[in-house]
């Protein structure tokens, strides 16, 4: 009878603080994440954005219906993180729909075609159905719409360098990062405006397509031609309408110049920093070509024509040298290593003039970035000014570093000797400087005629820029008429990060720090060893079936012991 009596308020008790705690739960919500890099927490500046929000966002997902299991995970961590984007302002309602569900082919396919014009790309995939292999298209994107106005997400990446598990863990990563820049996006009336300066054998429209397609996404690209005026009313080049326009930017980028900068173009530059225009310098100081490598197997690299902005540079803070990193840390390319009836036999060698560089530091810009890829890079130092400048480097070359001086012959048979590690002891080198303050004028207490033509000021306000020693790092490669992903790596069909490093580097300089914190958020994706599993298959099925009724069989028997000595114990 007592045991009876304890065992009700027991279960009362217990019964109360059940429904004390759904009465607590009804008011007060909390979500927990217990991953250790925090995978399923917003980041601190997608909630602020979502916090600003009071106007309804609406996102259609076309992740509905039945997948394979690699877009099955997609489509859920799609819900999970649109889910933690509601549960921090309700304002945001998502719906998922199956585009393809309408029995009428003509229906599906003018479904696929509107979402096509849209900017969202199906994808074929092969689905087994019992033993045999069916075609099946899905459109894996999202439309988010606010205020009449829609973003195209395509959730699904498909890098050509990646494998299709490597894309899944990809598109997952980025997906906070996607919807977060699609709502910025909507919210803002007017993209930022940036321009290619051309006019000086820059790279052409074609070797910066990738990087001006996907700034395009954020940015309002264009190009500025220095070397191009409007004439005045007295039938005379307008500088001043030419500057006006360049101010009008809110960051330039200088892509691999080969010709020349006139005083007049300088000066452009110079004001434009002066007002705080921000620039990219991306900047050759030799003159270095695999071409060359085609006929002769080497070649002489020497410094390329002055581009007369070594004294603005300077001016500003840095030296870019006439030099060439040599480092063990590199890419590769293929060199034949013989020759077997007259017909080369091709190896991927490491070619030490392609540094590979790790991003060691925890800037916003370079934090958890994968390793960037130059070719031909030189070495930049940085110099006192007169002003405060806060220089930071952001990316250098490997401890095991060599650094020649040009002229210096190039030689495919560098790639075939073993480098001597005694010869490798130059250190790190700097090969990307941000420099940060208030600049001086390079035409400071110069006689200029210009100045008097122009508005001129001494100092600038608080700027930026970022130089960087080599001026392929913008350039993507083109090949058979396709134009690849920049930073793509043909040879060892490897994505290296060159284009997020300037995607990166230019929200940075434009302020734009909400994109970056969540663009280099890190995801650990722990992915599950395949052939382990191949080889311990058999054993964890058979444990998995086993162990569940061997546990159910020894907690009966314990129970029933436990009871036999309770029992003999009160008789």
């Amino acid at each position: 009878m007592k045991n009876r009596k304890q065992d009700l308020l027991q279960f009362t008790a217990t019964l109360v603080v059940l429904v004390l705690l759904n009465i607590i739960g009804s008011f007060v919500h909390n979500r927990f994440d217990l991953t250790k890099e925090g995978r399923y927490s917003l980041s601190d500046a997608t909630k602020n954005l979502l916090t600003e929000l009071d106007d309804y966002i609406y996102v259609e997902v076309y992740l509905e219906g039945d997948f394979p299991a690699g877009i099955e995970r997609l489509s859920l961590e799609t819900r999970q993180i649109l889910s933690e984007f509601k549960a921090q302002n309700n304002l945001l309602q998502f719906t998922f729909i199956n585009p393809t569900e309408s029995t009428d082919e003509k229906t599906r396919n003018e479904i696929i075609k509107q979402l096509y014009e849209k900017g969202l790309s199906p994808t074929s995939l092969q689905v087994k159905d019992g033993e045999t292999y069916t075609e099946k298209v899905i459109v894996p994107g999202a439309i988010v719409k606010f205020g009449g106005q829609e973003v195209a997400v395509q959730l699904l990446k498909n890098q050509i360098a990646s494998s299709p598990d490597q894309n899944l863990e990809q598109s997952i990563r980025e997906l906070e990062y996607e919807f977060t820049n699609a709502i910025k996006q909507l919210r803002t009336p007017f993209k930022p405006s940036i321009a290619f300066i051309n006019g000086h054998g820059e790279l052409e429209d074609k070797e910066v397509e990738d990087l001006s397609n996907s700034l395009s996404e954020q940015y309002s690209v264009a190009k500025i031609n220095l070397r191009e005026f409007e004439l005045d009313s007295l039938g005379e080049a307008d500088l001043a309408k030419k500057l006006k326009e360049l101010k009008s930017k809110k960051l330039l980028l200088i892509a691999k110049p080969t010709e020349t900068f006139q005083n007049l173009d300088k000066y452009f530059i110079d004001q434009y920093i002066m007002n705080g225009g921000k620039v990219i310098w991306m900047l050759d100081a030799t003159n270095a070509d695999m071409d060359s490598l085609a006929n002769k197997g080497s070649f002489l690299a020497h410094p390329l024509r002055d581009l007369n902005l070594g004294d603005q540079l300077f001016k500003y803070g840095v030296r870019v040298n006439s030099d060439i990193i040599e480092d063990i840390s590199s890419s590769k390319i293929p060199i034949p290593v013989s020759f077997i009836n007259d017909q080369p036999k091709w190896e991927l060698r490491p070619w030490r003039y392609f540094p590979v560089c790790i991003p060691t530091s925890n800037h916003p810009i370079t934090s958890n970035l994968n390793a960037i890829k130059f070719d031909f890079v030189g070495t930049i130092d940085t110099v006192k000014t007169n002003s405060f400048v806060k220089k930071t480097v952001l990316l250098h070359s490997s401890p095991y570093t060599k650094v020649a001086n040009t002229p210096y012959e190039v030689s495919l048979q560098s790639a075939l000797d073993q480098p001597k590690q005694e010869d490798f002891v130059t250190g790190e080198k700097a090969t990307a400087v941000l420099l940060e303050g208030e600049f001086e004028s390079i035409f400071k207490n110069r006689i200029n005629a210009l100045s008097k033509q122009l508005p001129f000021t001494e100092v600038s306000k608080n700027t930026k820029m970022l130089v960087i020693s080599d001026g392929d790092i913008a350039q993507n490669k083109i090949i058979r008429g396709a134009v690849m992903p920049l930073g793509y790596d043909n040879y060892e069909k490897r994505q290296y990060g060159n284009k997020d490093f300037i995607l990166n580097s230019i929200d940075y300089l434009l302020e734009e720090d909400a994109l970056i914190e969540v663009r280099t958020r890190e995801l650990k994706m722990r992915l599950l060893d395949v052939q382990k599993i191949n080889k311990e298959r058999s054993f964890w099925q058979l444990l998995n079936l086993i162990a569940p009724i061997l546990l159910i069989l020894i907690f009966g028997l314990v129970k029933q012991y436990l009871r036999k000595k309770k029992y003999a114990h009160e008789n």
